[in-house]
């Protein structure tokens, strides 16, 4: 398998999935403060994926600390060549994990242990890709934050044993204006296997919604291996309660 590259504005249900991993970066991380919260986000880029999903504390958490069960439905979809044909893939998946959080004042996290399912449609079919068909396996998180006066550091990152795919997001971002409802900054990200691997970084902001939620976008720079560079787009939200 070689060669990703994205389709031409394909969506990958985008809209249908209500603007929806990626790290789901600031989803789980987000609100410390709060104990259950629901989130959705996508991105164009070379694979277009969108994401829903929500974590629930627990009996016996409160404040966004102890325990949280945390689901994701995502689905997506890239193009890439085999020799001289072009494949498409589509996929979706889940995944559910057990988290346990924690943190006191300005810095929270917390770490999770889960199983991801996702399943894979190739067209034409290729025998040579092991993510052809469905696909599970046991994965590992681990997000966080800390708040420093105005200034701002969320991180997510996450690891499958099976598959070997792994997918990273960091950002800094400092408040904007007096209100303390928008943040501006820089993310990095990175995802891969032992196939390939690929990056991005661009500047994001993030509104806040209501008292407890937020609207985020971001546009920068993506490579990868055996690919050229393009551009991507992603967005997210999340709501606590």
């Amino acid at each position: 398998m070689t060669d990703r590259h994205s389709r031409p504005f394909s969506n990958v249900s985008l809209t249908a999935a209500l603007i929806t991993l990626g790290v789901v970066g600031w989803s789980g991380a987000a609100v410390a403060q709060n104990n259950n919260t629901v989130f959705a986000g996508g991105k164009l880029d070379v694979a277009d994926s969108a994401y829903v999903g929500a974590t629930v504390g627990l009996p016996g958490s409160a404040e966004g600390k102890g325990w949280a069960v945390r689901g994701v439905a995502f689905t997506g979809g890239y193009d890439y060549q085999n020799g001289p044909t072009t494949i498409n893939a589509d996929f979706t998946g889940a995944q559910a994990e057990l988290v346990y959080r924690f943190g006191s004042g300005p810095t929270w996290g917390s770490v999770g242990l889960g199983y991801r399912y996702v399943d894979t449609d190739l067209s034409p079919g290729d025998p040579g890709n092991r993510r052809d068909g469905g696909e599970g396996e046991v994965m590992v998180s681990l997000d966080g934050g800390h708040v420093a006066g105005p200034w701002r550091v969320d991180w997510y990152g996450s690891y499958g044993f099976t598959l070997d795919d792994y997918d990273a997001l960091a950002s800094v971002t400092h408040t904007i204006g007096s209100s303390g409802r928008v943040r501006a900054g820089l993310e990095v990200a990175a995802d891969g296997d032992s196939n390939y691997s690929a990056y991005h970084v661009g500047p994001v902001l993030g509104f806040k919604v209501g008292d407890q939620g937020e609207f985020q976008i971001s546009a920068g720079l993506s490579d990868g291996d055996n690919r050229d560079s393009d551009g991507y787009v992603r967005v997210g939200f999340y709501h606590s309660f």
